[in-house]
């Protein structure tokens, strides 16, 4: 029999969660989670015609995105986003298998937050620092205290944590506007010696299709148009979930696109297209140009340390994003015990804060064991291209997924009849579907120099089919559990605070 939640005081009865979020809260919390700085060093690496790529992204995925967000969040504004619209649409399976992707592609890319904290404090500190950037000790170290902060952070709730998450867009503003004022102002020239750039910041000539640019342009479009829908996870705590969730992510767009194109002009203004860093650009690029400048007044060199607080800056909006990602994950596994597919253990909230601090356990201790494993037997940019491409080829699986939802609905492969999606919703989707499916295909081919490339292709296509066969096998086992007699003593087992 399905439990209602209704709503009594800010607090959702039925499974404890706290309506704390607002359209304020959204908005910057969606600019934190799609503007990824490590994408503008992808986009960098097509040269000026990145305003072509990012343009044509923008058109073929970021806004399919939002309109798939638009029908689905209209029909189901629950906790859970995506996972609740494939579950509906395509039942349990389909919705454990697209939440286990999403929580997969979180703990993999997120693994990385170390690493690109230590790669950021070598470009702060100068060349003498370099090796921060591959010490293992130096990264581990970093994994641990940052997901022990996350965790904290977390574990208190989103009445503290959509303002450090602001906080985390503020830092983030602060770099993006640096960097657009180093298009124009450059530390480091003066009027003898004025600034030269490698190559043109901005083009709309049209790039040649080569093997290489169509691989960077798949990667510049899922790799940095997605995550618009990811807020919608928080639904059951967001007030006027389904208007909230839509007005954020129409508002959030344009301003993202936007801050694209500037920033990655602005790598190109200092580095050379095929030198750009891929696992921390925007630190690359703020430590060229305040590098051998006279920014110097009174003995104290002001461009230095400018640069070396918007690195700092970068770190902490870093942070706040992995911290929203985190929190967004523990969520996941709660939702599915509320539907008896994993165990009612991860069900259980904070009393105090209200907060299921068990799943988030798990996943802050799972993200720490990958980052870990990761950077064993492999350069820091060979070890950040391995959990990214294997991250989204996993995140893609979502998103094929979620757009499977308008195109199959009214259809017998489909449950969804409550809205009919339009000729328009529909070509969007496909259009979506085909750009994250092209960019799961070069997912599997490094950007970087190796070797063996197909070794690299190997070692993603074997990480993401064992994630999705752990992930059936849990499900089963699940699914198993459920049917077991009425005395088994799993059976009499109830979820804290429901009440049919």
């Amino acid at each position: 029999m399905k439990v209602d939640a209704v709503r009594t005081g800010g607090v959702l009865a039925g499974h404890g969660l706290r309506k704390v979020l607002g359209l304020r809260d959204l908005i910057p919390m969606q600019v934190l989670l799609v503007l990824g700085m490590s994408s503008t060093g992808i986009a960098a690496r097509q040269g000026g015609s990145q305003v072509v790529f990012w343009l044509g992204g923008a058109a073929l995925l970021f806004l399919p995105v939002a309109i798939v967000v638009q029908y689905c969040v209209r029909i189901w504004p629950q906790e859970g986003g995506v996972y609740q619209w494939t579950k509906h649409a395509f039942g349990p399976c389909a919705g454990f298998i697209s939440a286990w992707n999403l929580v997969a592609w979180v703990l993999l890319t997120e693994s990385t937050m170390g690493l690109q904290a230590a790669n950021g404090l070598s470009f702060a500190l100068g060349p003498r620092s370099a090796w921060i950037a591959e010490s293992r000790t130096v990264i581990f170290a970093f994994n641990v205290v940052l997901f022990g902060f996350i965790f904290f952070v977390s574990a208190v709730g989103l009445r503290f944590g959509r303002w450090f998450s602001h906080f985390g867009t503020a830092a983030g503003a602060f770099v993006a506007v640096l960097l657009v004022l180093l298009l124009f102002f450059h530390p480091h020239a003066t009027a003898l010696q004025p600034h030269v750039s490698p190559q043109a910041a901005f083009s709309l000539q049209l790039p040649a299709m080569t093997f290489l640019s169509l691989n960077l342009f798949s990667k510049i479009t899922f790799n940095g148009f997605t995550s618009l829908e990811q807020v919608a996870v928080f639904a059951g705590e967001t007030r006027h979930a389904a208007r909230s969730i839509l007005r954020s992510a129409w508002i959030a767009a344009p301003l993202i696109a936007v801050a694209y194109v500037l920033m990655t002009g602005s790598v190109l203004t200092y580095i050379s297209a095929g030198d750009v860093d891929l696992v921390n650009p925007v630190a690359q690029t703020i430590a060229a140009a305040f590098a051998g400048g006279s920014t110097a007044v009174d003995g104290i060199d002001w461009g230095a340390i400018l640069a070396q607080a918007a690195i700092g800056a970068l770190i902490l909006a870093a942070v706040a994003q992995a911290a929203v990602y985190i929190a967004e994950a523990s969520r996941l596994p709660m939702v599915e015990a509320w539907d008896n597919i994993i165990p009612p253990w991860f069900t259980r909230l904070h009393p105090r804060y209200g907060t299921p601090t068990r799943s988030l356990c798990v996943i802050v201790l799972a993200a720490v064991v990958l980052s870990v494993l990761a950077s064993f037997g492999a350069g820091s940019e060979e070890a950040f291209q391995l959990l990214v491409a294997s991250g989204f080829v996993c995140y893609g699986i979502n998103y094929l997924m979620m757009f499977a939802v308008p195109l199959l609905a009214n259809t017998r492969f489909c449950r969804c009849s409550e809205l009919k999606p339009s000729v328009l919703v529909r070509a969007a989707c496909a259009c979506g579907a085909a750009a994250t499916a092209l960019s799961m295909t070069f997912n599997l081919i490094p950007i970087i120099a190796l070797d063996i490339p197909w070794h690299f292709a190997i070692k993603v296509a074997c990480t993401v089919v064992g994630i999705n066969l752990l992930g059936a096998m849990i499900f089963l086992r699940g699914v198993r559990g459920r049917t077991r007699p009425a005395d088994s003593p799993v059976a009499d087992e109830g979820l804290p605070g429901l009440s049919v």
